[in-house]
């Protein structure tokens, strides 16, 4: 059956001098995913997988995710739609119409975390893998707001369980944010067991990046249409992920061997 996405993004929503107010699932989906990253930095210094230098550091990780998500995703996005920059110098603080990437959070928290390994004396590799599998999951979480948004549609389709988006047209289209949400739950579902297992510095940073990479190629094919050859950008962008994280898996491999 198709369904005609109608949803408020709003989980509440108050109306004042004619204007919209409220608390929206996208910014919700975010606060999910800072906590469960919190959360996950805290036990790992108390199980003693991470020993920072000082007792700050709990405070820098959280502080530097939370800049690194925020700052990057906006940029990159800013970057991904250069002739409204143009028009429009402002757009760039105008956050509250929207718009975060994905690159560019990745980036930016890479970078984060980056200063926060070289103020407390940890490998970043080692705070990549206490971050890889929440991460995912909140990325499936901003997916499920996405769709609750009515953006990040896919292509039209015939398939039954086409989705409606009233303010694009009215042809079902697939609703590649659920495909989208389903990927990240499937990777947070192979990373959470191995997180409890894995020894080895940098693997599932690895594996966080080869998933992630995999699967948006796969889901993209519902998305976008092509723009670079049979492509489309995410997915060229999604292969160089994938083999960023290849490259990591194969280098942190050689060196366990030697």
């Amino acid at each position: 059956m198709v369904f005609r996405n109608d949803l408020s993004p709003f989980a509440l929503r108050l109306v004042l001098g004619g204007h919209e107010l409220g608390v929206r699932w996208y910014g919700l989906a975010y606060v999910a995913g800072l906590v469960l990253a919190y959360a996950a930095f805290r036990r790992a210094i108390r199980d003693g997988r991470l020993k920072p230098k000082t007792d700050r550091a709990l405070d820098r990780l959280f502080t530097a995710s939370l800049v690194g998500v925020f700052a990057g995703g906006r940029l990159g996005f800013v970057l991904q739609s250069p002739v409204r920059l143009l028009r429009d110098p402002l757009f760039v603080f105008k956050v509250w119409e929207g718009g975060m990437a994905f690159f560019g959070g990745l980036v930016g928290v890479l970078l984060a975390l980056g200063w926060v390994a070289r103020k407390e004396r940890l490998r970043l590799l080692d705070l990549t893998d206490v971050a890889a599998p929440v991460a995912m999951l909140g990325l499936g979480f901003g997916r499920l707001a996405n769709f609750v948004n009515a953006e990040l549609w896919g292509r039209p389709t015939g398939a039954d369980w086409g989705v409606i988006y009233p303010k694009v047209d009215g042809l079902p289209r697939h609703p590649s944010e659920l495909y989208e949400a389903a990927s990240h739950f499937l990777a947070f579902a192979v990373l959470t067991p191995l997180a409890r297992r894995s020894g080895r510095s940098g693997l599932l940073s690895a594996l966080f990046l080869i998933l992630y990479g995999g699967l948006r190629f796969v889901t993209d094919f519902w998305r976008d249409e092509p723009l670079l050859g049979a492509l489309n950008t995410g997915q060229w962008a999604s292969l160089a992920v994938a083999a960023c994280g290849a490259g990591l898996m194969l280098a942190r491999r050689k060196e366990s061997v030697s």
